[in-house]
Protein backbone atom coordinates (compact mmCIF):
# COMPACT_ATOMS: atom_id res chain seq x y z
CA UNK A 1 0.00 0.00 0.00
CA UNK A 2 2.67 2.28 1.25
CA UNK A 3 4.42 1.48 -2.42
CA UNK A 4 1.79 2.10 -4.17
CA UNK A 5 1.05 5.70 -2.54
CA UNK A 6 4.84 6.24 -3.05
CA UNK A 7 4.60 5.41 -6.77
CA UNK A 8 1.65 7.57 -6.87
CA UNK A 9 3.67 10.87 -5.38
CA UNK A 10 6.62 10.27 -7.27
CA UNK A 11 4.41 10.04 -10.37
CA UNK A 12 2.96 13.67 -9.49
CA UNK A 13 6.26 15.04 -8.86
CA UNK A 14 7.55 13.92 -12.22
CA UNK A 15 4.56 15.22 -14.03
CA UNK A 16 5.34 18.59 -12.41
CA UNK A 17 9.00 18.59 -13.22
CA UNK A 18 8.30 17.70 -16.88
CA UNK A 19 5.52 20.87 -17.11
CA UNK A 20 7.81 23.21 -15.60
CA UNK A 21 10.73 21.91 -18.28
CA UNK A 22 8.54 21.93 -20.91
CA UNK A 23 7.14 25.82 -19.71
CA UNK A 24 11.08 26.66 -19.51
CA UNK A 25 11.28 25.22 -22.82
CA UNK A 26 7.97 27.25 -24.72
CA UNK A 27 9.60 29.99 -23.53
CA UNK A 28 12.98 29.66 -25.30
CA UNK A 29 15.74 29.48 -22.57
CA UNK A 30 17.98 26.71 -23.09
CA UNK A 31 18.46 23.47 -20.76
CA UNK A 32 21.36 24.43 -18.64
CA UNK A 33 22.50 22.78 -15.84
CA UNK A 34 20.85 25.43 -13.73
CA UNK A 35 17.57 25.26 -14.42
CA UNK A 36 17.90 21.63 -14.15
CA UNK A 37 18.44 22.08 -10.39
CA UNK A 38 15.87 24.76 -10.12
CA UNK A 39 12.90 22.25 -10.14
CA UNK A 40 14.95 19.83 -8.03
CA UNK A 41 14.04 21.97 -5.01
CA UNK A 42 10.50 22.13 -5.55
CA UNK A 43 9.62 18.36 -4.51
CA UNK A 44 11.52 17.62 -1.29
CA UNK A 45 8.34 20.34 0.45
CA UNK A 46 6.00 18.59 -1.29
CA UNK A 47 7.33 15.20 -0.23
CA UNK A 48 8.38 16.76 3.39
CA UNK A 49 4.25 17.50 3.50
CA UNK A 50 3.00 14.57 1.89
CA UNK A 51 0.26 12.74 3.99
CA UNK A 52 2.02 9.80 4.57
CA UNK A 53 5.05 11.56 6.59
CA UNK A 54 2.37 12.66 9.82
CA UNK A 55 2.78 10.76 13.37
CA UNK A 56 -0.33 10.23 15.01
CA UNK A 57 0.00 13.37 17.03
CA UNK A 58 -0.19 15.31 13.63
CA UNK A 59 -3.51 14.24 12.61
CA UNK A 60 -4.97 17.58 12.18
CA UNK A 61 -1.68 18.78 10.16
CA UNK A 62 -2.67 15.32 8.15
CA UNK A 63 -6.23 16.29 7.43
CA UNK A 64 -5.35 19.66 6.25
CA UNK A 65 -2.69 18.59 4.05
CA UNK A 66 -5.06 16.52 2.41
CA UNK A 67 -7.25 19.65 2.06
CA UNK A 68 -4.84 21.37 0.62
CA UNK A 69 -4.09 18.62 -1.93
CA UNK A 70 -8.05 18.32 -2.74
CA UNK A 71 -8.38 21.89 -3.25
CA UNK A 72 -6.40 21.28 -6.39
CA UNK A 73 -8.22 18.28 -7.30
CA UNK A 74 -11.44 19.89 -6.89
CA UNK A 75 -10.27 22.43 -9.31
CA UNK A 76 -9.11 19.38 -11.83
CA UNK A 77 -12.66 17.38 -11.44
CA UNK A 78 -14.79 21.07 -12.37
CA UNK A 79 -12.35 21.22 -15.13
CA UNK A 80 -13.08 17.82 -16.37
CA UNK A 81 -16.90 18.08 -15.68
CA UNK A 82 -16.90 21.18 -18.48
CA UNK A 83 -15.42 18.79 -21.14
CA UNK A 84 -17.31 15.70 -20.49
CA UNK A 85 -19.09 13.99 -24.01
CA UNK A 86 -22.43 15.13 -23.33
CA UNK A 87 -21.82 18.64 -23.21
CA UNK A 88 -19.58 18.21 -26.66
CA UNK A 89 -16.24 17.35 -24.81
CA UNK A 90 -13.80 14.81 -24.71
CA UNK A 91 -13.87 13.10 -21.57
CA UNK A 92 -16.60 10.01 -20.66
CA UNK A 93 -19.15 10.81 -18.42
CA UNK A 94 -18.49 7.12 -16.93
CA UNK A 95 -14.92 8.86 -15.65
CA UNK A 96 -16.31 11.76 -14.23
CA UNK A 97 -18.52 9.45 -12.57
CA UNK A 98 -15.83 7.17 -10.38
CA UNK A 99 -14.09 10.42 -10.27
CA UNK A 100 -16.99 11.93 -7.97
CA UNK A 101 -17.22 8.30 -6.29
CA UNK A 102 -13.69 8.33 -5.90
CA UNK A 103 -13.85 12.10 -4.38
CA UNK A 104 -16.34 11.14 -1.78
CA UNK A 105 -14.27 7.83 -0.63
CA UNK A 106 -11.80 10.45 0.28
CA UNK A 107 -14.18 12.58 2.28
CA UNK A 108 -15.14 9.01 4.28
CA UNK A 109 -11.63 7.99 4.72
CA UNK A 110 -10.88 11.92 6.27
CA UNK A 111 -14.09 11.51 8.32
CA UNK A 112 -12.20 8.40 10.14
CA UNK A 113 -9.37 10.35 10.37
CA UNK A 114 -11.19 12.56 12.65
CA UNK A 115 -12.25 9.40 15.31
CA UNK A 116 -9.11 7.85 14.72
CA UNK A 117 -6.84 6.62 18.25
CA UNK A 118 -3.36 5.49 18.30
CA UNK A 119 -3.86 2.36 17.68
CA UNK A 120 -5.36 2.15 14.30
CA UNK A 121 -3.97 5.70 13.41
CA UNK A 122 -1.87 3.76 10.57
CA UNK A 123 -4.91 2.65 9.42
CA UNK A 124 -6.98 5.76 8.84
CA UNK A 125 -3.79 7.35 7.61
CA UNK A 126 -3.15 4.09 5.05
CA UNK A 127 -6.79 4.51 4.10
CA UNK A 128 -6.66 8.10 3.20
CA UNK A 129 -3.54 7.61 1.50
CA UNK A 130 -5.16 5.18 -1.08
CA UNK A 131 -8.34 6.80 -1.46
CA UNK A 132 -6.32 9.58 -2.41
CA UNK A 133 -3.69 7.74 -4.55
CA UNK A 134 -7.30 6.24 -6.38
CA UNK A 135 -8.34 9.69 -7.68
CA UNK A 136 -5.57 11.23 -8.77
CA UNK A 137 -5.18 8.26 -11.05
CA UNK A 138 -9.01 8.32 -11.86
CA UNK A 139 -8.21 12.20 -12.53
CA UNK A 140 -5.05 11.11 -14.46
CA UNK A 141 -6.94 8.37 -16.55
CA UNK A 142 -9.44 10.53 -17.67
CA UNK A 143 -7.43 13.35 -18.94
CA UNK A 144 -7.81 13.95 -22.23
CA UNK A 145 -5.53 12.23 -24.25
Amino acid sequence: MRQLAFAALTLLLITAGCRSKQTANATGEPDTSTAAAAPAPEPEPAAATAPRDFSFDQRQQFTESVRQQLATTDQQIKELSDQVKSKGGAVSDRAVANIRAARKTVDRNLKRVDAATAANWEQAKGGVNQSVDRLTESIEAAQPK
